[in-house]
């Protein structure tokens, strides 16, 4: 009778709750966690979420019931596993098979998953609350798992509303940085390279993966191909060539990242640089960012004659000398 009472209780707490989170028996529980990307073209980093489980309020129990701890459970994702849209999800195992309940009773959980260390990832800071219903077998005299939700905390109730899974979601953020070159300038020479020197600073309390690859730009300057980086870490500047109509692009930089870009000093050769962007520390936080770096070069053409047309000045002149040779001569001729 004890049994049937405590599977009847069981039951009508999942009814007033909504569909169950979780199957009856005692089991392992799961619930769902969704990695996606915030934006398509880029690619997420491995990464482990951890969640903990805050002891809370016991019910239905014997008096002085105390609720065990349940160990923090994980979930981990590969390279590149998070998507857009809808996101990747993936279940995580909650270790209850293996824990001696106390007493019968209804043990609640607060669920907080615990923040990270990852760039550009957003940890949820949501509080879901864990049902744990235990009831009593008498056949083996022990205590189990009878029924396990899971429910948004509705503190204004005072109680759990809204059962869902897949309720933790996590989301990664990058974008890209392109650096393009133009001059500009009757004077300005389309074939000379630029050294441009971009800087990446990274966030507090965070750990940056493998350096980030650049694409595009200069490979080869005057013969030499060991001018411009092809990778770039946070904290090291590194310095890249650029020609006019050439660009580079760093991408998947998690937001948050600054970065900086300067170029060399070229005044002594007659160019004035000008950066489309008036902020010189900027952070990503967008899909993509384009910095443009332009070189003007002018200067006063020597307005003398044109080599070309000489010729026809030196007929013009000969023409008008010998025009003036004739009117003299006949006036010459009169006189006499």
């Amino acid at each position: 009778m004890k049994k049937i009472m405590s599977l009847l209780l069981a039951l009508l707490l999942v009814m007033s709750l909504g569909p169950a989170a979780f199957a009856e028996g005692n089991q392992d529980a799961s619930f769902g966690k969704t990695y996606k990307l915030e934006n398509a073209d880029t690619t997420s980093p491995a990464e482990t979420f951890t969640f903990k489980f805050s002891k809370g309020q016991v019910t239905d129990a014997a008096e002085g019931t105390v609720a065990p701890e349940i160990p923090n459970a994980t979930v981990s994702f590969a390279d590149g596993a998070a998507s857009a849209d809808t996101g990747f999800t993936k279940d995580v195992s909650v270790a209850l098979s293996d824990i001696t309940w106390p007493s019968v009773g209804i043990y609640t959980y607060d669920v907080e998953e615990v923040p990270g260390r990852t760039p550009g990832v957003t940890y949820s800071d949501q509080i879901l609350k864990l049902k744990v219903t235990v009831a009593y077998d008498e056949n083996t005299q022990t205590y189990y798992t009878a029924f396990v939700t899971m429910s948004l905390d509705d503190a204004d109730g005072g109680g759990q509303t809204d059962v869902k899974t897949g309720a933790f979601e996590n989301t990664y953020s990058a974008g890209s940085l392109s650096v393009t070159k133009t001059v500009t300038g009757n004077m300005g020479d389309r074939d000379k390279y630029f050294a441009i020197t971009v800087t990446l600073t990274g966030e507090q309390g965070k750990t940056y993966a493998n350096p980030y690859t650049v694409t595009g730009g200069s490979k080869l300057v005057n013969g030499n191909d060991d001018c411009t980086s092809s990778t770039i870490s946070i904290g090291t500047p590194a310095t890249f060539y650029l020609k006019h109509g050439d660009t580079f692009t760093i991408k998947n930089l998690p937001y948050g990242v600054t970065y900086t870009v300067a170029e060399a000093d070229y005044t002594t050769e007659g160019y004035k640089a000008e950066i489309n962007f008036p902020d010189p520390n900027k952070k990503i936080d967008s899909a993509s960012d384009t910095v443009t770096i332009t070189n003007n070069k002018d200067a006063t053409v020597d307005t003398g004659i044109v080599l070309d047309s000489l010729p026809y000045v030196l007929l013009l002149v000969l023409s008008i000398g010998g025009a003036v040779l004739f009117v003299l001569k006949r006036r010459s001729s009169r006189e006499c």
